[in-house]
């Protein structure tokens, strides 16, 4: 798919983002590029021309890719989704497309959109959210789309809450996949992470909520990355073995720096450190990560006196993915709840216990990253 085309915006109102429905990868991009040849100044919908050259290269079809592309644009006029309107209190019910037209000798075919989804794809003013279509037709999980849209909603406010119920209606998750809420996390949460990480403008952490021991809810941190620099800014003296270590080579000297302090002095893995460098240091600054690295060596010899296993790339992981709160006079906003046990002069034999079982804990955490 050439250049240009990918840098065409693609704009839907927010309604139309939580839309509930459920396509295929083919299906959502080819939709994700219908929605990019529209044009700001168009009033009303007309077919949408695409070649097959243009779907072949951004589509996954096999070499039969004509009636392929001739099966998709045919499962496309009978897929639904469902709008929810809560400013004029209505549900719609609706398809995508109202015809679509192969032309195989012409290499090429035409798509309508829906006359329904007019106020939620043309002349719109507010309450929409536009990206560039090359930030997800790289995508290859159908969900990461999606998560990348609803994510972009929230990009300048910085964080979204989901309920996992209604995150799981919105994808169009079906009540027998991924009943068990650790395969939802494998399967759809943590491999929207790596996707969106790796291949777009967007990266997110996220906080699980808990009623009982079941997982509810899920609060989403949102950061947006800046483009990279030319990669003749790389520093000379940084050596590249792998991918962590080359996006980290085009960021400023501190970073750089702090990127390899965490693997040699605090023992983090090099997949850790760029996390933290790339995800938390933003977010958090960076004097904030200075004081809880200080603190982690405190707080390590003390734990060695309790359990000779303690290990300080386990506390180091721990404290900056949860923002351990230390020096509170210089951070004034609240925090969120920490698994830290602070650990006295002379440990009781009950405290001894639990700070192991933490201890334990952490590094189970640490050696699972």
């Amino acid at each position: 798919m050439a250049k240009k085309n990918l840098k065409q915006l693609v704009v839907k109102s927010n309604e139309l983002i939580e839309a509930h429905y459920r396509l295929s990868l083919n299906e959502q991009k080819i939709i994700l590029c219908m929605i990019s040849k529209i044009k700001p100044d168009d009033k009303d919908f007309t077919p949408i021309r695409i070649s097959v050259e243009e779907l072949t290269a951004m589509l996954d079809v096999s070499g039969k890719y004509h009636a392929e592309i001739r099966k998709l644009a045919n499962s496309l006029r009978h897929r639904d989704l469902h709008i929810h309107n809560p400013q004029e209190e209505f549900y719609l019910d609706t398809s995508w497309l109202s015809a679509s037209k192969y032309y195989y000798g012409k290499g090429y075919l035409e798509l309508e959109f829906s006359a329904m989804l007019k106020p939620y794809l043309l002349e719109l003013r507010e309450r929409f959210t536009a990206y560039q279509l090359q930030n997800v037709i790289r995508l290859n999980s159908l969900y990461s789309i999606r998560l990348y849209e609803l994510l972009k909603q929230y990009g300048k406010i910085g964080k979204r809450e989901f309920e996992v119920i209604e995150l799981r209606k919105i994808l169009g998750i079906a009540d027998n996949e991924y009943k068990l809420y650790n395969d939802f996390k494998r399967n759809v949460i943590l491999t929207a992470q790596t996707e969106l990480s790796a291949k777009t403008d967007l990266q997110f952490t996220f906080d699980e909520k808990k009623t009982g021991r079941a997982v509810t809810g899920l609060i989403v941190h949102v950061f947006t990355r800046l483009p990279e620099p030319p990669t003749d800014s790389i520093a000379a003296d940084f050596t590249i073995t792998d991918q962590y270590d080359l996006a980290v080579s085009k960021l400023p000297e501190y970073e750089r720096g702090l990127f390899q302090r965490l693997q040699k002095t605090y023992l983090l893995s090099k997949k850790q450190a760029h996390e933290i460098v790339t995800v938390y240091l933003p977010r958090d600054g960076k004097e904030r990560i200075e004081s809880v690295l200080d603190y982690c060596h405190t707080y390590h010899k003390k734990a060695l006196k309790v359990d000779r296993k303690a290990h300080l790339g386990a506390i180091t992981w721990t404290a900056l993915k949860e923002v351990w709160q230390v020096q509170p006079e210089l951070f004034q906003e609240p925090v969120k709840k920490s698994t830290k046990i602070e650990i006295s002069q002379e440990p009781t034999p009950e405290e001894r216990a639990e700070v192991k079982k933490l201890l334990a804990e952490w590094r189970q955490k640490y050696d699972s990253h």
